[in-house]
């Protein structure tokens, strides 16, 4: 929209003379007056009655003007509200994130990203991480944080930190095949010599349970599955309860909080998992993503 036209009419208005207008306008009056008159013809009515002295404006005239001027108010406030956003003043973040991130993760870097930029709107919505993959690509959600490996090729990342998975085995369990503590602090056993356990495991579609998969296929056993459950939290506590053996990452081995945790153990030195910072490839270049990306990069 040419708002060129608005502008000439309301200084008309103001002016009530074609005259004086054309000064304000820095153009000519001829040019001024054909101007408002083409306009006048493309519009179907008058908006200035020329027969008054000072020039008024008729009641279509009025109805213009009213219009107009609501719509200088709705462009203004587009340009301060782009104005802010790209500067990081304002704006809308829609954030994916798998359960373990909620309840881990977001507590840490939140804070941290509210203070920086306390006029940016975050919406969170909590998902497996082949539901987040799909919004990403629906565009329901602008980023995602969550675990690789990622299955959808137009998927871009930014890895964050890779972080160590664990073994979480009901406290009193004990086993010959137990191995001195590592550099982790955890005895190592191979998931061999448990091939008779009970385990708890996620439900397929998320990533610790691909990563259980193929390391169970690695060990070459089939585990008897006797549970399986959407949250990390959820098999910590029942692999606490003696329920069965689970996997979980370090933040929530280290940040359970339960008075009698499970006992833990490290499978291998390479058992691990990369949190990455997703969104769709080829998007545009945005300063707010770029924003939480950094945020993120530099509490993990």
């Amino acid at each position: 929209m040419d708002l060129k036209q608005f502008e000439y009419v309301l200084t008309v208005m103001e002016e009530k003379n074609f005259s004086r207008a054309a000064k304000r306008l820095f153009i000519s009056q001829p040019s001024l007056s054909q101007y408002i008159s083409r306009l006048e013809n493309q519009l179907g009515f008058e908006i200035f009655d020329r027969s008054t002295v000072p020039l008024t404006l008729t009641y279509e005239g009025e109805l213009y003007v009213e219009t107009a001027l609501k719509v200088i108010e709705m462009f203004d406030n587009l340009n301060r509200r782009i104005r802010e956003s790209s500067q990081l003043k304002a704006g809308r973040l829609n954030l994916g994130l798998t359960p373990s991130k909620a309840s881990n993760t977001l507590p840490v870097v939140l804070p941290v990203f509210k203070e920086k930029y306390p006029g940016i709107e975050l919406n969170i919505t909590e998902a497996t991480s082949f539901q987040l993959e799909n919004m990403l690509m629906d565009g329901k959600v602008d980023l995602c944080m969550m675990n690789l490996p990622i299955q959808n090729k137009n998927i871009a990342y930014e890895p964050i930190i890779s972080e160590k998975l664990f073994l979480a085995a009901p406290p009193d369990f004990v086993s010959p095949y137990e191995k001195p503590a590592g550099s982790d602090g955890y005895p190592m056993i191979e998931l061999k010599y448990l091939r008779d356990e009970n385990f708890i495991l996620m439900h397929p579609e998320q990533r610790i349970r691909q990563i259980s998969d193929s390391t169970f296929l690695s060990a070459g056993i089939r585990p008897k599955v006797v549970m399986e459950t959407g949250s990390i939290d959820t098999a910590l506590r029942l692999s606490a309860s003696g329920a069965g053996f689970s996997f979980v990452p370090e933040s929530s081995a280290r940040f359970s909080g339960l008075a009698k945790p499970p006992k833990y153990y490290s499978i291998s030195e390479g058992f691990s998992w990369t949190l990455v910072v997703a969104y769709k490839n080829n998007s545009a270049s945005n300063k707010l993503r770029d924003a939480f990306i950094q945020t993120v990069r530099s509490v993990i």
